[in-house]
């Protein structure tokens, strides 16, 4: 057999940080469930809630992943990228896929959802910068096929460039790093490391996504100040917390708080949902898509809240193949399953050629200070061969989760766990 791997590196580098005055029996994968004649069966994109798809994938995506530490990664970028490497699978491949990012079997439907989403995310605004880019690199005189780049190109943004992988390929590295690095503000440089591309490479698709924005209630510096952190050993740290006294829109249940955090404009806001004890662990594994969105709407904005957050910084590197097999997605990863014969044309390789999903690393930094908000994302994949008010308190002393939501769509754009605060 002549085989071609797809090795799907898929490294995300996430980046928070505050610029001056801008701003499968497991319990998750039960509840996160979401309804497959509204997801996998849609017959249109009004029909399909891509917010929904990507919330539900990135609930998954979280109870999966290894996390003893501290946690970022985007759940947009990854569903995005994959979307597009999923515009050339088929048969039980495609389903697979299907299943475990809840994207819909027909791909028109995903394509022009995908590109409506895309659409609000590039919007312009003098509030934020907000952003996302896609683009295939494919190897010279690779036999791409004509369909699937005319797609990744209308629904994506996804332009080709042919490379020389197999007589250039660190040039052909610094190219594509240079491209994720203008989409992300020079936050990411390095998207993809030395030795990934070899001879055997065909393709390469990269997904960035870029946030740079305020917090419409910055933090005073003057009263950021060391105080206690408790990990989930109930360990005391000291640590830069941060601290201020506004309305913000509270809630809470049995066992957590949660406390919205909007940015300039409105359109996005970070949600920090704070556990009642201090060890994390057994919350986060039970904690659901649906808790989180009943949290949600739990909360009221009539009360003047006191917020301790620290200040914090993660840098996070995760190799991802087991997770995604883990989670369903098991015939891309084989070279006698895999079926992406849909980026290729078929007429132009041998009978007994193929594609299939070899590695995928995430990688992710996220810096969190008083008065905004930088964050990118970038993903690759690579194939290879009136009243007074009542006052509340919101201390973030001891470990939470926090998202990144587009308050516009729902979509959660990033997410993630402090466990230790770093910086």
């Amino acid at each position: 057999m002549i085989n071609a791997k797809i090795t799907c590196a898929v490294i995300f580098s996430l980046l928070f940080l505050c610029i001056g005055c801008i701003e499968n029996n497991d319990p998750v994968s039960e509840t996160n469930a979401v309804d497959e004649d509204s997801t996998m069966y849609a017959s249109s994109a009004d029909e399909y809630d891509i917010a929904i798809a990507n919330n539900a994938f990135a609930f998954d995506m979280y109870s999966n992943i290894v996390k003893e530490e501290n946690l970022v990664f985007s759940p947009y970028s990854i569903f995005t990228a994959m979307a597009i490497c999923y515009g050339g699978a088929g048969g039980t491949t495609q389903e697979q896929i299907a299943s475990v990012f809840n994207y819909p079997l027909s791909k028109p439907v995903l394509e022009e959802a995908s590109k409506n989403m895309m659409a609000t995310i590039n919007s312009d605004t003098d509030n934020y910068d907000l952003s996302t880019a896609n683009a295939l690199w494919v190897r010279k005189e690779y036999p791409l096929n004509s369909e699937f780049s005319t797609n990744s190109k209308e629904y994506y943004g996804g332009n080709v460039t042919n490379l020389d992988f197999r007589s250039e390929p660190e040039e052909s590295r610094v190219i594509i790093n240079n491209w994720v690095a203008s989409k992300t503000n020079d936050k990411i440089k390095d998207l993809i490391p030395e030795e990934l591309i070899t001879e055997d490479t065909a393709i390469i698709i990269t997904n960035a996504v870029y946030f740079k924005g305020a917090w419409m209630n910055k933090f005073d510096t003057a009263n950021t100040a060391k105080r206690a952190f408790y990990n989930s050993s109930s360990n005391e740290n000291p640590v830069d917390m941060m601290y201020t006294q506004e309305f913000f829109s509270y809630g809470e249940s049995e066992n957590a708080k949660i406390l919205e955090m909007p940015y300039k404009g409105d359109d996005l806001c970070m949600y920090i949902v704070l556990p009642e004890e201090n060890n994390i662990e057994e919350f986060e594994d039970t904690f659901t898509i649906s808790d989180y969105n009943e949290l949600k709407s739990s909360m009221e904005s009539q009360y003047i809240v006191h917020t301790y957050l620290p200040k914090f910084k993660i840098d996070v590197k995760t190799e991802l193949p087991d997770t995604l097999r883990n989670m369903g997605v098991v015939d891309a990863f084989d070279g006698n399953l895999a079926n992406f014969s849909g980026m290729y044309n078929v007429q132009l390789v041998p009978e007994d050629y193929n594609l299939w999903l070899d590695d995928v690393i995430h990688q992710a930094f996220i810096d969190v200070q008083e008065e905004g908000t930088e964050a990118a994302a970038s993903t690759a994949i690579e194939a290879t061969d009136g009243a007074i008010p009542t006052v509340l308190e919101f201390k973030a002393d001891h470990p939470f989760m926090f998202f990144i939501e587009d308050k516009r769509t729902g979509c959660i754009l990033f997410m993630g766990k402090v466990e230790n605060p770093e910086y």
